[in-house]
């Protein structure tokens, strides 16, 4: 089984990387200096008790008479969605998954509409990695992978992908419920990734600031009142303490946000605590943090970019 991952960033790189190094056939798409690199020399995990460097083949475009993919990752940025759903219509297999790891919510409509009979499914992760330069990345923190088909009928191809990832060293499993796990991502996202990048700072200093800690309450208190709204059947209440648990374990991690704005690059801010924004004021809600919060993101993006 090849499995294709498009958008080799930090968490696309991670995957594949070691995918490859597990022994399993894997290719990425990615930009042209970080494919470069890894055609030259491979891709190298830093890792706390060991360096993994692994061969696999990389492109800056997507050709599937070359690549043969029996499944897709998709790992770009929420934004990029459009262009990717558009470049596989009608070059892909009907039956391929196409497994789209990413951050923000609403992310498999473009799929659901340009791939409609293609299995889609979103995957939710807690895994930390940070690209520190072409073809190398950091592996900050171990954390779980969950995914769920959310659109098409599944081939069983799901079982040797979840299959291929557990013996490539990831916590991972199927869940019948991926919508539970999509908000709590959210959640966290929304409480973590702005506030490390207003502080420009690493995750685990999010918590240790009286004034942040209260704005970190007040975007989850917004964000649970429209998760409860639209999920009335679940329950958010532990979502907090998963949240701060997310923070513990990836205290050295620069979220993919702040990592976005160093380099000058577009957030997924729209996607986060803009959706929670947007979502609460058509369902009559108000999310005023929420909405400020990704005013001061958007400022900074523009801002960084100019510079």
């Amino acid at each position: 089984m090849n499995i294709s991952v498009i958008g080799a960033g930090s968490i696309g790189s991670l995957f594949a990387g070691r995918v490859a190094y597990s022994g399993f056939d894997v290719d990425v798409v990615g930009r042209k200096d970080h494919v470069s690199k890894i055609q030259e020399k491979g891709l190298t995990i830093l890792e706390d008790n060991q360096n993994i460097v692994s061969f696999f083949p990389a492109k800056t475009e997507f050709n599937p008479r070359q690549q043969n993919s029996d499944a897709l990752f998709v790992t770009t940025k929420a934004y990029d969605n459009n262009t990717v759903a558009k470049t596989l219509s009608n070059k892909i297999n009907k039956e391929t998954p196409i497994f789209l790891i990413q951050n923000g919510m609403g992310n498999e409509d473009i799929f659901k509409k340009t791939l409609p009979k293609n299995p889609i499914y979103r995957a939710v992760t807690t895994e930390a990695a940070e690209l520190l330069k072409p073809a190398v990345v950091k592996h900050v923190a171990f954390g779980k992978t969950s995914f769920g088909i959310v659109s098409g009928k599944g081939n069983g191809f799901s079982r040797q992908v979840e299959k291929i990832l557990s013996s490539s060293g990831f916590d991972i499993k199927e869940t019948p419920n991926i919508q539970l796990k999509m908000w709590y991502k959210l959640l966290a996202n929304a409480a973590i990734c702005p506030l490390g990048t207003i502080l420009h700072a690493k995750n685990g200093e999010i918590l240790k600031r009286p004034s942040f800690v209260r704005i970190f309450n007040a975007i989850l208190d917004e964000g649970i009142v429209l998760a409860n709204q639209l999920l009335p059947e679940e329950d958010f209440s532990a979502s907090p303490d998963f949240i701060k648990e997310v923070i513990n374990k990836t205290q050295d991690n620069k979220c993919s946000m702040l990592q976005d704005v160093e380099r000058g690059r577009r957030t997924e801010i729209d996607f986060i605590n803009g959706f929670i924004a947007r979502e609460s004021q058509a369902y009559g809600m108000k999310a005023p943090v929420n909405s400020a919060i990704t005013d001061i993101i958007r400022h900074l993006e523009r801002n960084q970019q100019q510079d």
